[in-house]
């Protein structure tokens, strides 16, 4: 029995509307709330609301992993290319160390025209290998650029757990380490 204080109220129970006032504080009292970051924060008014993430676009977050694979099949063309055209220099001076004097005449050839081909395929090969290995270069700094370009619009990744890295300097030397946590 509830009794509350006052005059004219000794010994009663308390009304009604005492009773389910007392049942509606309980309520909300026990009644589950959404925690903190369960908020939805779309109804809040625009001052209180934080700005809103930049989305990257399309462009930026596919394209750099495209300009990366251009980097790589482009330099492994160029590789390639280079190490054909070292096969052939190297087939041309067998050719002419064992098989063949190779002369060159007044015009700056062979006069031999099986080394003048081998010669010319060599030149072939540098000029292919040179132009693949600058595109996989400027594919690489391409790359670079969007992975760059897709920080800059992020506040930073969604959740980094762990930081342990470590930096200390000082006036004769810098200290770099790891910290290690243990959870218990």
């Amino acid at each position: 029995m509830i009794r509350t204080r006052g005059a004219g109220t000794r010994g009663r129970a308390a009304g009604p509307r005492a009773k389910w006032a007392v049942a509606a504080l309980a309520a909300l009292c026990v009644a589950p709330r959404p925690a903190a970051a369960q908020t939805d924060t779309t109804t809040a008014p625009p001052a209180a609301a934080a700005a809103p993430a930049q989305v990257t676009p399309a462009s930026i977050r596919y394209g750099k992993w495209a300009a990366a694979a251009l980097a790589v099949g482009a330099t492994a063309i160029g590789i390639h290319q280079h190490n054909a055209g070292n096969n052939a220099y190297g087939a041309l001076v067998e050719y002419c160390g064992q098989i063949a004097t190779c002369t060159i005449a007044p015009d700056g050839r062979y006069a031999d025209p099986k080394a003048e081909a081998t010669y010319q395929q060599v030149v072939r090969d540098d000029r292919s290998a040179r132009a693949w290995l600058v595109v996989g270069q400027v594919s690489a700094v391409g790359a670079a650029v969007l992975f760059v370009l897709q920080l800059r619009n992020a506040a930073g990744p969604p959740n980094i757990p762990f930081a342990g890295l470590l930096v200390e300097p000082s006036l004769r030397q810098t200290k770099v380490g790891f910290r290690v946590g243990v959870g218990w």
